[in-house]
């Protein structure tokens, strides 16, 4: 296995992602405008609410589930047999989900789920329900990269139109949700049918076997739901002390974009995991270092530049969002407070992502998942820990600022604990000299947005960004190709040896 084969299914993930990105800076940009930080950060409240038991639901299936698939995906009957072993599960793992949700709703009359969240919450809950058809960690098993490319852009396309055409105030909360739910309902039907076509039947020819399942799973299971928790527990903090949800739809779009980079650079492990569960499977431990290594690079290509400029552009970014129409829904403190969101957590986006990979390529195809389990349990204490404490405490006037902070510190707390885990196989791949040639290509685009940012004569926000994303760009890529990066070669056809 080398990098020139494992290239086209990363083009085509990044094509999807890149189009997708794109998408969204149409759509969340005029949704965030007309809807207000009120009704925004209710929506976002209410999702991230429902989040926590879609987790549940799941109960880390997904990712076992890929890897599992992906050891016998050349023998059709095994293959289905592992189908059917995982969606009977989740099915059921749904039903008692769902059922906790509904009495978490309805049973503690507000104190969990205002009046207000409570239809919304409702709403978006489909979303779980359906998502169990959904069989996306099938083709992703199977590698079906550029279906799930073209399914994911025409999804994302039809989205946005209709985002565009039907939402129009703070009084289309209840639609911009309902078109939100539509990409599961779309994704569940297009890959229930080409599971038919793939020969795969959910019907069993005999009893599924459940040995040696579940444990995995447990393991992946309680992961997954204290990294839901890590991520998600300061958009529920700031909801719970801010009634209004103002302070949580200021959170929401200062963290779109590095949510829109952590996630390009996160769905590469759809490229990445099976192939290194293959590799280990085969005791191939040098094609299992190539493939991180290759991760870590393009992490490092995506992240660091973006890290770099978001923090720079930071007010053209939240004006475009919030106020590209001009509608006034937006208060002053409001967009402030979406400014210092992305100053303070910009740099996730790296933090988040080599972590990711760790987590995705190393540990989980080593079977060591418990050790990620352990460290993020350290981080979710931490991040509630001083979340809490600089809210009641120092940052009193400013929770966001306060949770910001705490948000960053965990983060950082839990890369460092996991490279010290796994040095043997990462820490040469990090501090590489390869990534030392971006990290000087990204000062040097840096220092040139922050002096020359103030001096681009135009209005648009929107036309800024993109001129000096632009010309950054190309800064980027000449300086990188002057120092001779691998990934830059390797685009123009000059890849070098070993």
């Amino acid at each position: 296995m080398t990098r020139n084969q494992l290239r086209p299914n990363i083009v085509v993930n990044l094509i999807r992602t890149f189009t997708i990105t794109l998408l969204s800076f149409i759509s969340f940009p005029f949704a965030s405008s007309v809807l207000g930080d009120v009704a925004m950060g209710i929506y976002s409240w209410a999702n991230t609410f429902v989040y926590f038991f879609l987790i549940i639901a799941k109960l880390g299936i997904p990712m076992v589930a890929i890897r599992e698939c992906a050891k016998v995906r050349d023998d059709k009957e095994k293959l289905a047999k592992r189908v059917q072993t995982y969606f009977f599960l989740q099915l059921i793992t749904t039903v008692i989900s769902y059922a906790l949700m509904l009495a978490l709703v309805f049973g503690f009359g507000t104190k969990v789920v205002d009046l207000t969240s409570r239809p919304l919450v409702m709403l978006l809950s489909l979303n779980f329900l359906v998502g169990v058809f959904s069989f996306e960690w099938v083709f992703i098993a199977l590698e079906k990269h550029f279906y799930i490319a073209l399914r994911s852009v025409f999804v994302a396309a039809l989205g946005s139109l209709l985002i565009i055409m039907f939402v129009r105030n703070d009084n289309s909360l209840f639609t911009y949700a309902l078109i939100a739910c539509l990409a599961t309902f779309i994704t569940s039907l297009a890959n229930g049918f080409l599971l038919k076509k793939e020969g795969i039947s959910l019907k069993p020819k005999g009893p599924l076997s459940l040995k040696g399942v579940f444990k995995p799973l447990i393991v992946v299971f309680l992961i997954t739901l204290v990294v839901t928790a890590y991520n998600q527990a300061d958009s529920l903090l700031l909801g719970y002390i801010d009634p209004t949800k103002s302070l949580v739809g200021s959170y929401a779009v200062g963290v779109r974009g590095i949510e829109i980079v952590i996630t390009i650079v996160t769905s590469l492990s759809a490229v990445f995991v099976p192939r290194a569960t293959i590799a280990i499977k085969q005791n191939n431990i040098k094609e299992f270092n190539l493939i991180n290594n290759y991760s870590t690079n393009i992490t490092f290509f995506i992240t660091l530049p973006a890290v770099a400029c978001m923090i720079i552009l930071a007010p053209q970014i939240v004006s475009f969002i919030v106020n590209n129409n001009n509608t006034g829904f937006w208060t002053p403190l409001a967009i402030d407070n979406a400014v210092w969101a992305i100053y303070m957590l910009a740099g996730l986006m790296f933090t988040y992502s080599i972590s990711d990979n760790i987590y995705q390529q190393v540990l989980l195809p080593l079977g060591k998942e418990k050790l990620y389990f352990f460290t993020m349990i350290i981080g979710l204490v931490l991040n509630i820990g001083l979340s809490i404490l600089n809210v009641y405490t120092i940052f009193r006037a400013q929770p966001m600022l306060g949770v910001s902070i705490a948000t960053l510190f965990s983060d950082l707390v839990v890369l460092v604990t996991l490279i010290v885990i796994t040095r043997s196989y990462v820490l040469k791949n990090i501090l590489s000299f390869n990534n030392l040639k971006i990290l000087i290509a990204t000062l040097l685009i840096a220092v040139f947005t922050y002096f020359v940012t103030p001096f681009v004569n135009i209005a648009n926000p929107l036309f800024l960004i993109g001129t000096m994303i632009l010309i950054s760009g190309v800064i980027y890529v000449v300086t990188l190709f002057i120092l001779k990066e691998d990934i830059i070669l390797e685009f123009l056809h000059k890849t070098k040896k070993s």
